[in-house]
C-alpha cells in the first residue's frame, strides 16, 4: 500500500496546533466504513504522527468577542389569518373608487369599479421615515375586469399631506395578463396624477385566479429589484431620488386578496455590476468535475490555463505574492484585468489586510474573489464586512485531525462558522468516507496537496495518486500539478460520475407512505435514501412537530392551524390516507440518529417564529445529531437567524432558479443569493441549466433541486449531470442504481492476454454482486499496452496502473460511468 494516500504521511516529528475557536457542539459517534470482502483489498490507513499514535483534538477556545452576522430588523410581519381587523394605523384613502375590507382572514382590495383610478390602502406612517427595506407580499387575484388590470406594491411614497396625497411614489404593478410584454411595470406616480412608466417586463405566465403568488420589492438607496414568485423581473436604478419611504397596496380593475405582508430592513446595498469572470470551461467528460486550484509560483506555460483558481498570498498593503514570497502585482491590477480567465484565491492572515480590502471594495467588484485562511473567525469577519466576497477555510495543515465523525463534524462546524462553504482538507483526510460525510452536511470539500508556507516543499504526485484523489469525489483540488488531474479527467468516459449524487426522500416517501410521518421517513431510508427531508412547525406549547402546511386540513382533514394547537391536540390527529400519527422532531431523531449514521436529516423550517431555531438546537443537542442534520428554508430571515443561533450547522436556501437571458447573469444571481445567506442553492428543478450549475459549482456552490415526481427523465437527466443532491417523492427510483465498484488494489497479468479484474458492484440500496471488469482507463507511467475494442492487453513486462470502470444505464439515453480506485498491475 505504499502507493496510496499513505505516501503523504507528514514528516514533521512534532507539531503543536492550537485551534483558536470554539465550535462548542459535540460530534457524533464513529461512522462505520464499509469493508471490502475481496482478497488483497485493504483500505488506506490513516497517517498519524509517530510520537502520538492516538492523536487527540486540542481544546477549543472561544474568542472574547465573536462577531455576529447582522440581523435585519423585521418592521412588519402580518398574517391576515391571525388578526381580526385592518391595523388601526393603516390609511384607506377617502378618494378610493372601490372598497377595502377585512373579511375571512384576508385583506380584500376591490378595484373593480374603476379601470383607471386605483383603490389604495397605505400602511403605517412609520414607514415614511425609512428608505431601505424589503417588502414581501403574498396575494391572489379573485376576479378581474380584463387582463390588462393590475394590483401593485407602492413604495417610497410621500406623506399623507402631499398634494395629491402620498405622491410622488414608485410602484411595482402586476397585470392579470402578466405574460404580456408589459405585464409587469415599474412606474412613477407623479404629483400631477400621471404615470411615468420606467420599465416593463413580463412573467412566464398570466396570473391565475384564486392562486397564491409572492411579490417582492427590495430597495436600497437608488437601487431596486422586483421579484415575482422569487424570480427577478427588474433590476435597476430609480431615476428620481425620493427621500421618503411610505408603503401601500393598490388595485385597479380587479379584486385582490392579500394573505400576508412582511417588511424587513435591507442592510446590504444591491450589486451594481453583473459581470463575472469568464473562466475556461474545459468541457470535461466528468459531470460537475472538481475545481482545480494552483499556487502562483507553480504557473508554467503548460499549465497556465489548466486551473480555475490561481492562489496568492495577500500582504497588508494588498500586494500579491507567490509562495516563494515574490511580489507579482498589486490587487488593483488583478481586479482591473478584464481579460483574465482564472479566479483569485487570496490567502490572508491579519485583520489589517482585511481593513485594507474593505477600503478597496467600494471601488472594485469582489464578487469573484475568494479569501482563504485557517482562521474561521477572520473569514467570518471578512464575510460580514465585505458581503460580496467568498471565503474558503484552509485546514490543509491541520495534521492532528483524524477521520472519525468528531473531526468531520468539527470541520463542518468551523466551515459554517467562517460563513464559508469550501474547506480545504489536509492530505491524510482526503478519503472517500470523510469527503462523503462532509458533502452530506452540505460542505464543499477540496483536497489540499500543497503547502502554503514559504520554503516548504510541495507534495509531488504521480498519476496513480492523482487518480486515487479523484475517486474520493472531492469538489476541488488544490495542487501544484493541475495538469496531471486535467489529463486524467479528459481521458475518462462521457457522463463520468466521480461523486455520487445524493438522494433525499421528500417528506419521507409520499409515493408509498403518507408524507411527514415517521413511517414514511423510515421507509425512505429502507429503500436507500441518503437523506430524509421533513417540514417543521412549532406548536402552541413549543414542541417541534412535522407538518408541511400551516393548516392541517389537507393531510388530516381537520381545519386547524398547527401553530395554534398543543402537542396533546396534535397527538389526536391522524393522516387521512393511512391513519398515521403526526410525529415530533424528537421522535424522528430518536429513530434515525445513530441507528442510521449515514442518513442526514434535512430539516425544513416552515414556521416564521424565530424561537423554533432554539428548540431545534435543543433537540440536536439532546441526540448529539450534528453529524446528521442540516436546516433548509424558504425563509431567508430564518436562515440568517441560524447563522448566530446555530452557526455551526449548514443551511440551504429554498428558491426558484433565476431566469435571466444569459448564463453569466444566472450565475451572478445564484452567487448573490448563496453569498447573502451563506447557504447552498436549493431550487425548484425546472429551468436549471447544466452549464450554469457547473460554472457556479466551480465557485463552491452546490445544487440540491426539488421535487422530482412523475417525470422520470428529468430525474435521470439531472442524476447523470452530477447534481449534488436530488429531492424526490420516489426515492425508490434510485434503489438499484450502481453507485460504487470495488476491486483488488494489486493484481498480476500476463503479457498479451486481455486484462480482466474480478470485483464487486454496489447499489444505492447497499446490495453487492460479483462483476468482472474488462473496461478500464490506463494511467500514465504504465507499461506499453494495446486496446482491442474495450479490452486492454499489455505488450511488455513491467508495472501498469489502471482504473476499472463500469457503465450503468438507468433508462434509454441515460447512462453514466463510475470508476474504481486505481489498481497496480504486475505484468509477467
Amino acid at each position: 500500500m505504499d502507493r496510496t494516500l499513505e505516501n503523504f504521511k507528514m514528516k514533521k516529528q512534532t507539531l503543536v496546533v492550537t485551534l483558536s475557536l470554539m465550535l462548542g457542539l459535540a460530534g457524533c459517534s464513529g461512522e462505520d466504513q464499509a469493508k471490502s470482502t475481496l482478497p488483497n483489498t485493504p483500505e488506506p490507513t490513516i497517517p498519524i504522527q509517530p510520537e502520538d499514535p492516538e492523536p487527540s483534538l486540542p481544546p477549543d477556545l472561544e474568542p472574547e468577542t465573536p462577531i455576529n452576522v447582522p440581523q435585519p430588523k423585521t418592521y412588519l410581519n402580518l398574517d391576515f389569518t391571525e388578526i381580526y381587523s385592518i391595523p388601526s394605523d393603516w390609511n384607506i384613502l377617502p378618494s378610493n373608487p372601490g372598497s377595502i375590507q377585512f373579511k375571512e382572514g384576508a385583506l380584500l382590495i376591490d378595484g373593480r369599479k374603476d379601470l383607471i383610478k386605483p383603490t389604495t390602502i397605505m400602511l403605517s406612517s412609520d414607514f415614511q421615515k425609512l428608505r431601505n427595506y424589503k417588502i414581501e407580499l403574498e396575494f391572489e387575484y379573485l376576479e378581474r375586469n380584463n387582463g390588462t388590470r393590475w394590483g401593485s406594491i407602492i413604495y417610497r411614497a410621500s406623506e399623507v399631506f402631499a398634494q395629491p396625497e402620498y405622491t410622488p411614489y414608485y410602484q411595482f404593478a402586476i397585470r392579470a395578463d402578466a405574460s404580456a410584454y408589459n405585464g409587469l411595470e415599474l412606474a412613477l406616480r407623479r404629483s400631477n396624477n400621471t404615470w411615468n412608466v420606467i420599465n416593463t417586463s413580463k412573467f412566464e405566465s398570466n396570473i391565475a385566479l384564486n392562486t397564491p403568488y409572492k411579490a417582492t420589492v427590495v430597495v436600497h438607496d437608488q437601487r431596486v429589484r422586483h421579484y415575482l414568485n422569487d424570480q427577478l423581473v427588474f433590476d435597476g436604478e430609480l431615476p428620481i431620488n425620493l427621500n421618503q419611504g411610505a408603503i401601500g397596496l393598490s388595485a385597479s380593475g380587479l379584486l385582490m386578496k392579500v394573505n400576508t405582508i412582511r417588511v424587513i430592513e435591507q442592510l446590504d446595498a444591491l450589486p451594481t455590476q453583473d459581470r463575472i469572470t469568464d473562466v475556461i470551461d474545459h468541457k470535461y467528460p466528468v459531470a460537475m468535475a472538481p475545481a482545480l486550484a494552483q499556487p502562483a509560483d507553480s504557473l508554467t506555460n503548460d499549465n497556465a490555463h489548466t486551473a480555475t483558481y490561481i492562489a496568492y498570498q495577500l500582504d497588508e498593503q494588498l500586494f500579491l505574492k507567490d509562495f516563494d514570497n515574490k511580489t507579482t502585482m498589486h490587487l488593483r491590477s488583478l481586479l482591473s484585468d478584464q481579460t483574465k480567465r482564472t479566479l483569485p484565491l487570496l490567502h490572508i492572515d491579519s485583520e489589517n489586510t482585511l481593513a485594507e480590502l474593505r477600503s478597496l471594495s467600494s471601488d472594485y467588484d469582489f464578487s469573484d474573489v475568494t479569501l482563504v485562511s485557517d482562521d474561521p473567525y477572520l473569514l467570518r469577519k471578512a464575510r460580514v464586512e465585505i458581503t460580496e466576497i467568498r471565503t474558503a477555510l484552509d485546514w490543509s495543515e491541520k495534521y492532528n485531525l483524524i477521520s472519525d465523525q468528531n473531526s468531520v463534524v468539527k470541520i463542518a462546524q468551523a466551515t459554517n462558522t467562517a460563513l464559508s462553504k469550501i474547506v480545504i482538507l489536509p492530505a491524510h483526510l482526503v478519503q472517500s468516507h470523510v469527503v462523503a460525510h462532509l458533502q452530506r452536511l452540505l460542505i464543499t470539500p477540496w483536497a489540499g496537496f500543497t503547502h502554503n508556507t514559504s520554503g516548504q516543499t510541495s507534495l509531488k504526485l504521480d498519476a496513480y495518486q492523482a487518480a486515487e484523489i479523484l475517486t474520493t469525489g472531492v469538489n476541488g483540488i488544490y495542487t501544484h500539478q493541475p495538469e496531471l488531474f486535467h489529463s486524467i479527467m479528459r481521458s475518462m468516459a462521457p457522463n463520468t460520475l466521480l461523486r455520487k449524487p445524493l438522494i433525499t426522500g421528500h417528506r419521507g416517501i409520499p409515493s408509498q407512505v403518507d408524507e411527514n410521518t415517521l413511517e414514511g421517513i423510515l421507509k425512505a431510508i429502507e429503500v436507500g435514501a441518503d437523506a430524509v427531508e421533513y417540514d417543521v412547525y412549532l406548536t402552541k406549547d413549543d414542541h417541534v412537530v412535522l407538518m408541511h402546511d400551516k393548516s392541517v386540513l389537507r393531510t388530516t382533514g381537520i381545519a386547524k392551524n398547527i401553530e395554534n394547537m398543543t402537542l396533546e391536540e396534535v397527538r389526536k390527529l391522524k393522516t387521512t390516507g393511512q391513519r398515521l400519527a403526526i410525529p415530533t422532531m424528537d421522535e424522528v431523531l430518536a429513530a434515525v440518529v445513530k441507528k442510521y449514521p449515514h442518513v442526514t436529516n434535512f430539516i425544513e423550517i416552515k414556521s416564521a417564529k424565530p424561537e423554533i431555531i432554539s428548540k431545534i438546537k435543543d433537540l440536536l443537542d439532546k441526540y448529539d445529531a450534528y453529524g446528521q442534520a442540516i436546516v433548509i428554508s424558504f425563509d431567508g430571515q430564518q436562515i440568517l437567524e441560524m447563522k448566530n443561533t446555530l452557526k455551526g450547522v449548514s443551511t440551504g436556501l429554498l428558491v426558484y432558479p433565476p431566469k435571466e437571458q444569459t448564463t453569466f447573469l444566472n450565475i451572478r444571481r445564484i452567487l448573490e443569493t448563496t453569498r447573502q445567506f451563506s447557504s447552498t442553492f436549493n431550487p425548484n428543478y425546472s429551468g436549471l441549466n447544466q452549464d450554469v450549475m457547473y460554472l457556479a459549482s466551480l465557485r463552491g456552490v452546490t445544487f440540491w433541486p426539488w421535487t422530482f415526481r412523475l417525470i422520470k427523465n428529468d430525474f435521470y437527466r439531472m442524476y447523470i449531470q452530477g447534481t449534488h443532491g436530488l429531492t424526490t417523492d420516489y426515492a425508490q427510483d434510485a434503489s438499484n442504481f450502481v453507485v460504487k465498484i470495488k476491486t483488488p488494489r494489486q493484481i498480476t497479468a500476463t503479457v498479451g492476454q486481455p486484462l480482466q479484474i474480478a470485483g464487486q458492484k454496489l447499489t444505492q440500496l447497499g446490495q453487492s454482486s460479483y462483476q468482472s471488469f474488462n473496461t478500464m482507463l490506463v494511467l500514465p507511467g504504465s507499461a506499453k499496452y494495446s486496446l482491442n475494442g474495450q479490452s486492454v492487453s499489455f505488450s511488455e513486462r513491467g508495472t501498469a496502473y489502471v482504473m476499472p470502470s463500469y457503465q450503468y444505464t438507468i433508462a434509454p439515453n441515460f447512462t453514466y460511468t463510475i470508476y474504481a480506485k486505481p489498481v497496480t498491475v504486475t505484468i509477467q
